[in-house]
Parts: structure tokens; sequence; C-alpha cells
């Protein structure tokens, strides 16, 4: 939400040339904030912890020995910390289903806590046959305690979504693992503190630790095999979204990765100890158990959704700065200015560009390249070709028609080498006036209806005819000057005006 409205005062600063103060005010405090959640707390108790990175290769995971790979976790169990960590299925045998297994792993944690990734097993009567996990199984004071069974299973990897919905996939063999999911999001309460444990994938999901805090989770642990990523960015980018659902929650991250990466990392999201890629080692720490609760996982994404609720009605209910009329036709691509009209049977093409306050009557048309300022009225059936540019607030008279080309042919298009026209503003053109292409018309100048403009028109001036001609000068206000020798004073606003040269200017002088 910070970022976004960061974003809009940058943006409304560079258009309006002000609120940067607002973004700038926003950036201040967050870094503020950092500043004293990073410098300004500390949490009581240490707890040490050791996390086992066996560096096993896929396929001596697979095909070695299981006496050879036990012998390894032996081998590592015996570091000396309160809480110790092994990666995703680095058991090769079932602990919840063999009683040599579970012999094992029991005598190995005698005097221990040690979270051991391992597969799991159990016999569904309601379809008959054995359900299979990918599970982390707690062993503590020599006795297999708890269990959790991953929750959120990889797509096409683990198991192929919706087998469960339409049985029939269940008989599609990709090479792909039939595992089920599990279904309590566990937390482990030890002598070392209460925690949960995130399998793989499982640690992009904010939700997933959301309710792990919600249930009392003091720290998180995330194992993981990420061995078949090989030497690619995949292994960073995973870990990344470790470090996230640390920050999220303010909690210590303890990550154990078969072959990488695995690292201690503390609640604002630093690494306190760390191995690296394809390394065999012991990754050791000291952990604190936070029990506070940000707000995110308090509210959640509350917020979020209530902002895609409220952009998405807005789609519906949020009215355009301007109106057109549902007959009218606007082109994706036109600009249109705040509290414009656009009436019936209208056509704007895309490119176009309409000031604000503007009317465009019935059965007008505007060109892609045209131009139409701000305060501007077009009666009904006004033509406004390409390279037409109007300014602020001139009045077009009905059937009135602009033109840019002054010899056209049908089988011989310009292809776009149009003849510009502009009308400065206030000017005031009648109906059914045809405007050539190239001429300007002067500011507040006015041109009787059915005239035909061939050249340009002083300001002020009132042309009519065909070709149009010069008739006298108008007033800003629309009332006829009368000048006396060089000067004129109107006679219903009392604006004064000078003429030199043939042309009329207002007048301060006199």
């Amino acid at each position: 939400l910070a970022i976004l409205y960061v974003n809009y005062f940058i943006y409304r600063g560079i258009k309006e040339k002000k609120n940067f103060a607002y973004a700038g005010g926003i950036v201040l405090f967050l870094f503020l904030y950092s500043v004293f959640t990073i410098h300004g707390r500390e949490y009581p108790g240490d707890t040490q912890v050791a996390l086992v990175q066996l560096n096993i290769p896929p396929f001596l995971k697979r095909y070695a020995p299981d006496s050879l790979k036990l012998e390894r976790i032996k081998t590592y169990a015996r570091e000396d910390a309160c809480l110790i960590v092994f990666p995703e299925t680095a058991s090769p045998c079932y602990p919840g289903n063999s009683r040599k297994c579970r012999r094992f792993f029991e005598e190995i944690s005698r005097g221990r806590t040690i979270l051991m990734g391992s597969p799991d097993a159990e016999y569904g009567r309601d379809i008959k046959r054995y359900r299979f996990y990918n599970a982390a199984i707690l062993f503590e004071d020599g006795r297999m305690r708890e269990r959790y069974r991953k929750i959120y299973l990889v797509p096409f990897v683990e198991r192929l979504p919706y087998d469960d919905i339409i049985p029939v996939l269940r008989k599609l063999d990709f090479g792909q693992g039939n595992y089920s999911p599990g279904k309590e999001y566990r937390v482990f309460r030890t002598s070392c503190g209460n925690f949960s444990c995130g399998i793989c994938f499982e640690s992009i999901f904010p939700r997933i630790y959301r309710r792990f805090v919600r249930n009392g989770a003091e720290f998180f642990v995330n194992i993981t095999e990420d061995s078949w990523f090989g030497r690619t960015p995949g292994p960073y980018q995973h870990f990344s979204m470790a470090r996230m659902r640390a920050v999220e929650y303010r909690r210590y991250m303890l990550r154990c990765g078969n072959t990488g990466i695995t690292a201690v990392i503390d609640p604002y999201g630093r690494v306190v100890s760390k191995l690296g890629l394809f390394e065999e080692g012991v990754v050791r720490g000291k952990i604190k158990r936070i029990r506070e609760k940000t707000p995110y996982a308090v509210i959640g994404d509350f917020v979020g959704w209530m902002l895609l609720l409220f952009f998405s009605l807005s789609l519906f209910f949020t009215p355009k700065p301007y109106y057109k009329h549902r007959t009218a036709v606007v082109d994706k691509g036109a600009r249109i200015g705040e509290g414009t009209k656009i009436w019936h049977f209208s056509h704007i093409m895309g490119g176009a560009e309409i000031g604000r306050n503007c009317v465009i009557g019935q059965n007008c048309f505007v060109g892609r390249r045209a131009k139409i300022g701000n305060g501007v009225k077009l009666e009904n059936n006004v033509s406004v070709f390409d390279l037409v540019t109007i300014e602020d607030d001139v009045f077009v008279g009905p059937s009135a028609t602009f033109t840019n080309d002054i010899n056209p042919r049908a089988p011989y298009p310009k292809h776009g080498n149009w003849i510009p026209t502009l009308v400065k503003r206030g000017a005031t053109i009648g109906a059914n006036a045809t405007i050539l292409p190239g001429v300007t018309i002067g500011e507040w100048a006015m041109v009787g209806a059915g005239s035909v403009v061939t050249e340009d028109v002083p300001a002020y001036a009132i042309v009519y005819g065909n070709p149009a001609r010069v008739h006298g000068y108008i007033c800003e206000c629309g009332e006829k000057l009368k000048f006396d020798g060089e000067r004129a004073v109107c006679e219903k606003c009392g604006r004064r005006y000078e003429k030199k040269e043939g042309k009329v200017f207002p007048s301060e002088s006199f």
C-alpha cells in the first residue's frame, strides 16, 4: 500500500509539479520506522540450533544403500544443539511405518530434539490403499512425537492436480509422484520452543506461515530438496522466499536444504549464518523465540482484498471524467478532458485530443490528429479533420467544416501529408462555414454563416462571404466595434482597442 501511494504522489508530482512532499514524507516515515524496528527491539533467550546440509546428489539419494545414508544421519545427529534439523526426505525409510526405522531415529534422538524430513504413509480404509505424504517428523528424547504432512504439493511433480475430483486422472502417468496433501497446520511444541515447519515450495505461500503464527509458532523451519535446480537462479529465488516469510511475521527462519542453500535468517531477513550450494556441513546458530504478531499476521490479506474489491467495483461505478452518450463512438487512444460532453452519434478517433469542459454536439467528427482546446463548443454536424487545431473557448456553428486537403483525389490519397489549419482562442465560426486548409483564424474573430474562408483572418475581424472578406471588427464580448480613426471603445463592456497597419489589438493607452 505504501509503494502504491509513493508512486501515486510521484506521478502527481511530475504531472502537476506538486505532491512530491507527500511521497517524501511516506518514504521518510518508512525509513525511520525501519530503523526503530531493527535497532529498537531486543528479544529474550537464546536457543542453539544446528541445520544439517547432507549434500546427497539425487542419484545417490535414490539408489545408494539405506545403511550408508542412515550412517551419515547418525554422524550429524551428535551435534551439540537444542534442535537439529535435517532436510526434506533425508530419511531413506518410513519411521511411521517401519519399526526398525523408527527405533533407529528414536535411538539417535535420546537427549536431543531432531526434526527429520521423511516420507510417510497411512492406510486409507476409505480408498483401501496407502496414502503417501511428504512429511517432517519430530523425535525428542528417544520418542517419535509429532509429524507435519506437506499441505501444498508441487503440481505435476508430487501430484496431478484434481485427481481426487476427477478419478480418471489417476490413470495418467507423467512420472509424477502420488502424494496426498496434509490437512493440519502443525505447531511442534518442544523444549527448544514452539515452531512450525514448511516443506519445500510452501515457503512461497504467506498464508501457510500466517496459520502457523496464529497457532502459536515462535520460529519457523523450512526444509527443502533443491538439488534438482542445479546451479541455476532457482535455489536463490527459492531462498529469497524464505527470507520474505521471516520478515512478514518477524520470526527466525531456519532453512535447511539437502544441497543448499542452508541458513539461519533473523526476523529482518538478514542471514546470520549460511552454507552455500553443493557443500556438505552444518550451519550453527542461536535464535530467539518470538511471540508477538505483526500487523500482517493479524489482518492477513484483508487490506489487499478490500483494495481489489474497491478497484473492481470502480470499473463499473466510477464515472468517466467526461460524458459520452451511448451512441457516440470514442476510439481507444483518444484523450478527452474532464467535464467534456460528447453527444449522439459523434465519432472521436484514437489520437484526437479534446480539452476540458467542451461540448461536442450530435453527429460530429474529430480526426485522429486533430486538437481541440478547453471550453470549445462544436454544434451539430461539425467535422474537424486531421491537423486542425482549435484553441480554447472557440464556438463552431452547425455543419461547419474544416478541410485539410486543397485538391483531394480519391485514387491519389495524401497518406497523412495534410495541410494544418489553426483557429485561435475565442473565435466564432458561423453555421455551414467552410474553412480551407492552411488558414489561420485570429483570436476572437467572427466568421459569418455560410462563408468560405480562403485566407487568414485577422484577430477581432468580422468576415463573411464567398470568399470571406473583412467587413468590420468585433469586441471580445461579441459587440461590434465602431472605430473613431484608429481607436474604438466597446459600447457594451468598455474594452479599448487600437488599429495599426490593418491589425486590431487591445489597448490600455487611452
